[in-house]
């Protein structure tokens, strides 16, 4: 599921988003436990993210250009940068090599 590997590489979503999403209960528990439905049994499946990183799942060491993407793939849009403010971004300013 993209949520669970989004999760897992990105960090949990703020249980305030959570709380307010429209679709919450669609994809979380009321404790917000990641779960899957199953389509064919119908089962419930609680699903566990596995965790991981941006440089892991890019194989890349270019610590700027993790710390440039992380900024603009926060998933609470209150902390991700508007486009004036990702373009202040250090990586965007460094020589390329």
């Amino acid at each position: 599921m993209i949520l669970a590997r989004m999760i897992g590489i990105l960090g949990p979503i703020d249980e305030e988003m959570l709380a307010l999403g429209q679709e919450t209960s669609k994809f979380f528990t009321v404790n917000y436990d990641l779960y899957h439905r199953n389509e064919e049994g119908d089962q419930v499946e609680s699903l566990i993210p596995e965790k991981s990183s941006l440089s892991h799942q890019l194989q890349s060491s270019d610590a700027k250009f993790i710390d440039f993407l992380s900024y603009l793939l926060q998933i609470n849009p209150r902390r991700r940068p508007t486009a004036c403010e990702a373009l202040e971004h250090e990586w965007l300013s460094s020589s390329y090599q």
